[in-house]
């Protein structure tokens, strides 16, 4: 799996919609209202449960669950976002949440969801609306689901990793890299994702494409952010 969205676009995007860019709705305070304040992220849907057709929603009585665990010696905020796009400074994420140092939250998602989610620190940056940090990446769709550690936006970002049923994706392992430079579009590699159970690689569309299944009959993921 990759990022869906292509970087190219992003100056496009940016430019086009300069004038009809929202001001970010900022309710909260602390970490959570400060950076999504100064990063210029939009604050998240945030649902409590599956009604009105929510994608995600904090809780853990969903068809997938993820539990983010914080064990990186500080506090973070969790950014998700769904298959509408990154762009989280134009569209609204699926989910933000402050994480506390050695907390954790479960995030409940639903079948036939893609998307992808990264953690804000108080150094980390936002270009062109995306966050400039290492990402997890998901498709959520039955017996093919699918997470990976993704480092193209930022080779230099914060550790993370993601444990499904069998097959384990961090900054080594089942992960996609840029052959060259610290972030890429095109040119990147899926490492080392071949010898696990659980793991698949190959080629799309002349890309490297891969990561690890979640499981048909297990349907917990937990990513560490460290």
């Amino acid at each position: 799996m990759r990022f869906n969205l292509p970087t190219v676009l992003l100056a496009n995007l940016a430019l086009s919609s300069a004038a009809a860019i929202p001001k970010p709705v900022v309710q909260e305070r602390g970490l959570l209202g400060s950076l999504l304040q100064t990063l210029g992220c939009l604050t998240g849907q945030n649902a409590k449960s599956a009604d009105a057709g929510h994608a995600s929603w904090i809780g853990n009585d969903g068809d997938y669950v993820t539990e983010f665990s914080n064990e990186s010696g500080e506090d973070l905020v969790l950014v998700m976002w769904g298959p509408v796009g990154s762009w989280v400074n134009v569209q609204a994420p699926l989910i933000t949440y402050q994480i506390t140092n050695g907390s954790s939250v479960n995030v409940s998602t639903a079948t036939g969801t893609s998307g992808g989610w990264a953690a804000l620190y108080e150094d980390t940056k936002m270009i062109n609306g995306q966050v400039s940090n290492t990402w997890g990446e998901f498709t959520y769709n039955g017996q093919y689901s699918t997470v990976d550690v993704s480092r193209l936006v930022n080779m230099n970002g914060r550790n993370m990793s993601i444990s499904g049923a069998e097959c384990v994706s961090d900054m080594e392992q089942c992960v996609f890299t840029c052959d060259s430079g610290d972030s890429c579009e095109f040119g990147y590699t899926l490492e080392n994702c071949s010898s696990q159970k659980g793991a698949q690689s190959g080629m799309y569309a002349g890309a490297a494409s891969g990561g690890c299944f979640v499981g048909q009959n297990n349907n917990f993921v937990k990513t560490v952010f460290s």
